[in-house]
């Protein structure tokens, strides 16, 4: 385990939320390792088509990206729905920039994974 941080508590009292982010060091194993690059060339791709179609809700991702993602890049489907999940939060972020500058790019190899549907931990244990 890496970092672990949080934010968004707001100074109105109790209420508020929580951001956890986890960095996990994993094997490369060579499935792994090209999964991994997929996952990376169908965000950039997702990136661009959700820009392009200002489809920055899940809904109108969904139809324009699902399919591809999981035909053309190979990607099972959870991971797809992440990755489209993910390009929508990215291209958000850029949006709200005032002096964004070029269409982001990914190049380092990650992924973003949903608890209970990309992974489990059960005792402490990743299945």
């Amino acid at each position: 385990m890496r970092s672990i941080s949080s934010r968004g508590f707001s100074s109105m009292g109790d209420e508020g939320f929580l951001t956890l982010a986890i960095g996990v060091r994993v094997s490369p194993e060579p499935e792994a390792v090209e999964l991994l690059k997929r996952y990376r060339d169908a965000l950039n791709y997702a990136i661009k088509v959700v820009i392009e179609n200002k489809a920055t809700s899940l809904s109108k991702a969904h139809k324009l990206l699902y399919n591809t993602l999981k035909n053309r890049f190979g990607l099972p489907s959870r991971i797809a729905q992440d990755c489209y999940r993910e390009a929508i939060v990215i291209v958000k972020s850029w949006l709200k920039n005032p002096r964004r500058g070029r269409i982001p790019r990914v190049k380092t190899l990650r992924m973003w994974l949903a608890h209970g549907y990309g992974y489990r931990i059960r005792n402490g244990v990743q299945l």
